[in-house]
């Protein structure tokens, strides 16, 4: 059975502040939803498009400040922007991730048409670990700019697919840091550029990451140390650089790594490498044809 609420407030045609039978207030966002609502009306949560939040009273003024700030329209196609996360991750979104990311939307576009300059540290690095996230970021900013004109900077991007992933219940807040240097350690020593859109390098940075959450650890078997011999004597390159990365690794997760977790680290800078563009460096004798 759907909760029912009382109206407290319409803010708007679009915008209904209601409480719940414990007290608690919510705020519904949808098309029409608020049109002759008054004060103690009855509100049944099957009546709004998409997406509620409750909030607390300090939420509440906040969200009133916010909806003085932006037109009715703007805030339906940051509803429809959300709804469209939704969709792409096929889960709701969590009530706090709800109001946090339309807090975010909201400054976000007040910051770009004041011209405000916005950095993301740690830009690059979100590509990196949350490649289909971001893409979903992505669409949702294109979306916002056909709506409303206003194109958000890729710094803002980032951050979207910050509060996206959320939902998922994790965002590795030490990952990046050591992901960077570890590819840019790569990188230098190969003498490869890697390709940033590759399916191997996000295969790579996926494999990274799952070091870094604790390496899992591998009863040694025969075949591991018969591929650990083979590629160190192979590719002795990839198996230096594969060897240093997992100490870093373990060094950031306090847990020693497998025979395994070295030889699919390997594997994983082969595929990388091989796909990269290879660069001259200094070091690097000059051949004469």
């Amino acid at each position: 059975m759907k909760q029912e609420f009382t109206v407290l407030k319409a803010l708007n045609n679009n915008v209904v502040i209601c409480q719940a039978e414990e007290g608690r207030e919510a705020i519904f966002i949808g098309r029409g939803i608020g049109f002759g609502k008054k004060r103690g009306d009855l509100f049944n949560e099957t009546s709004y498009d998409k997406a509620y939040a409750l909030v607390t009273e300090s939420e509440r003024e906040q969200y009133d400040r916010l909806f003085d700030r932006e037109p009715e329209d703007t805030m339906l196609v940051i509803h429809e922007a959300i709804g469209m996360i939704q969709k792409a991750i096929g889960k709701r979104l969590h009530d706090r991730t709800l109001f946090a990311l339309t807090q975010h939307i909201i400054l976000a576009l007040q910051r770009t048409r004041d011209d405000t300059e916005i950095q993301n540290p740690f830009l690059t690095e979100t590509k990196w670990l949350y490649h289909d996230t971001y893409r979903i970021a992505e669409e949702v900013v294109r979306y916002i700019e056909a709506e409303t004109g206003v194109l958000l900077p890729e710094a803002e991007i980032g951050f979207v697919t910050l509060h996206i992933q959320s939902a998922f219940g994790y965002v590795e807040r030490s990952a990046p840091d050591i992901i960077t240097r570890c590819v840019h350690y790569a990188e230098e020593k190969s003498a490869t550029n890697f390709d940033r859109e590759s399916p191997a390098f996000r295969r790579l940075i996926q494999h990274l990451r799952q070091l870094i959450d604790l390496p899992p650890q591998h009863p040694e078997q025969k075949v591991d140390r018969e591929m650990y011999l083979l590629l160190k004597k192979s590719h002795p390159v990839c198996y230096d650089i594969s060897r240093n990365v997992i100490r870093m690794m373990e060094k950031a997760s306090g847990m020693e790594a497998s025979k395994r977790d070295l030889v699919q680290t390997v594997l994983t800078f082969m595929s990388a490498i091989e796909s990269g563009e290879k660069v001259l460096r200094v070091t690097d004798p000059i051949r004469h044809e």
